[in-house]
């Protein structure tokens, strides 16, 4: 079991994307971004945000000095980069030309850089993203620069963290909501409404809280509902 385990995790390849259409977009991570690249003379900067259930990686900032030669870049890792990136605990940087580790970064390739700096943003259970900090001359980060990226990349864990349980909240509520508009519509106990929204989510390979948007959706708004199979 447990070699078939780690035949598993040696499998497992993330898939990364940067859209440059994201640098010219504010959000709640864009000033943390904003100072992270200019006390660390970077030219490039990143935050991509993780999502497990399909192992992406996707840019939800970027900020940078320069337009990208390519407008957008979406690469699945090897499983070896793969799981360098779930093993790392602290700050690395490589040179993009030499390490196949840092080469394939999407801002690599779209702002030429020469040195890469990859920061976990995670707590001890989970990933949240990744910041990267990126230079176009090959001139390595010292450590005050790192001390700098490991700040901005606490910062930013705790705001991905904060989001991500306002998420989680949010969709109980939906799931909820949807159980009991299940309940009444169908004459269904909770525990039954509850077996029937995870059937469908398994069946149709959505999210439960997708689903439970669906019904919402469905049966709130006035006018003809849409119909929703459950066989």
């Amino acid at each position: 079991m447990a070699a078939f385990a780690v035949q598993q995790i040696a499998q497992t390849r993330y898939y990364i994307r940067l859209d440059s259409s994201v640098a010219g977009t504010d959000t709640d991570h864009t000033f943390l971004l904003d100072a992270a690249r200019l006390h660390t003379e970077s030219q490039a900067a990143v935050i991509y945000g993780y999502q497990a259930e399909t192992s992406e990686l996707n840019a939800l900032a970027v900020r940078s000095s320069s337009g990208a030669r390519v407008k957008d870049v979406g690469v699945t890792l090897s499983a070896a980069t793969s799981q360098w990136l779930e093993s790392l605990a602290g700050p690395v940087e490589g040179r993009p030309s030499e390490e196949p580790n840092f080469e394939k970064f999407p801002e690599v390739l779209q702002y030429q850089l020469k040195r890469l700096i990859v920061v976990p943003l995670r707590t001890p259970n989970d990933l949240f993203g990744l910041l990267t900090l990126g230079r176009l001359a090959d001139t390595g980060f010292d450590q005050p620069v790192v001390e700098v990226a490991l700040r901005a990349a606490r910062l930013l864990t705790a705001v991905m963290e904060r989001d991500s349980l306002q998420r989680k909240l949010l969709e109980r509520k939906l799931v909820e909501r949807a159980k009991g508009i299940l309940q009444h519509r169908r004459g269904l106990s909770e525990e039954q409404a509850y077996l029937l929204l995870r059937s469908n989510s398994r069946r149709r390979r959505m999210p439960m809280v997708n689903l439970a948007k669906e019904i919402i959706e469905t049966y709130v708004p006035a006018g003809s509902p849409r119909r929703w199979q459950t066989a």
